[in-house]
């Protein structure tokens, strides 16, 4: 079963430049180093996932080419991963109904509590005018499936909260984490593909810094590795210098087949 997976976004919550136009240590001549935030859309034949919602969707869907959406996955409720859920209304006129949403208790009350007005209903007289985003929402307590697609979730620390990891098949997602537990490792057994949170190369309190990243790796062992959620202290290609032969620096658009 063959996996399409495009990084819409691969930056940390303030994205790379950062306002005022600051790429820290990155080379603004390297396409590489734009990043919008972290993002990713998984395919496999007529089935299209969406991870988390960020402040920039309505470009990363344009710059996908993206139609429609059999669900929407929302690993923690921070604002780099769900701002942008206004931009699913011309997603559901595009498709002419409702998009289903998937997160966990904890999440899905905060997003109720910013965003509450996406899951009211539609007027009674608005005959299929979709005047504002419409997404039903589902809770997460295990294993699931989207269409032919298995989804396991696992818990991650990250931090000052707990955010959402994803395996779908034999890939697997960890944006926004800190600590793994072993519950969690054992999730992550043969994989084909590891997409995981490095912000820098320096220690953080609430993201995976390079060492501890590269540790990880090497445990989990997965036949290739990408690192995302990078900031401006994050340069393409000085990071890609320290990466072992199986592991690559996510980009914008980046395509991964598995």
């Amino acid at each position: 079963m063959t996996l399409s997976i495009t990084i819409l976004g691969c930056g940390s919550s303030s994205g790379v430049p950062t306002v005022g136009n600051n790429w820290g240590k990155c080379n603004p001549k390297n396409k590489k180093n734009y990043r919008l935030r972290s993002s990713i859309l998984v395919e496999h034949k007529n089935t299209v996932i969406l991870v988390d919602a960020t402040p920039d969707l309505r470009q990363q869907l344009i710059n996908a080419k993206v139609k429609k959406i059999d669900g929407v996955l929302i690993t923690h409720s921070h604002a780099d991963h769900i701002h942008g859920v206004d931009d699913f209304r011309f997603l559901n006129v595009v498709m002419n109904k409702y998009i289903n949403l998937y997160t966990n208790t904890e999440t899905l009350e905060q997003i109720k509590k910013k965003f509450g007005y996406i899951f009211d209903k539609l007027h009674p007289n608005a005959n299929g005018f979709f005047y504002k985003p419409c997404l039903s929402p589902f809770i997460i307590e295990g294993k699931f499936n989207i269409n032919e697609l298995s989804i396991e979730p696992f818990d991650q620390d990250h931090g000052f909260g707990k955010t959402l990891g994803f395996r779908i098949n034999n890939f697997a997602y960890s944006s926004d984490v800190v600590e793994l537990s072993e519950e969690a490792f054992k999730k992550l057994n043969n994989l084909d593909l590891w997409i995981v949170d490095c912000l820098r190369v320096r220690p953080h309190k609430t993201h995976a810094h390079l060492e501890k990243t590269l540790k990880w790796i090497d445990r989990v062992k997965p036949k290739k590795a990408v690192i995302t959620h990078m900031n401006n202290e994050t340069d393409y290609d000085e990071i890609s210098k320290l990466l072992p032969n199986n592991c690559f620096a996510a980009y914008d658009g980046m395509k991964i087949k598995i």
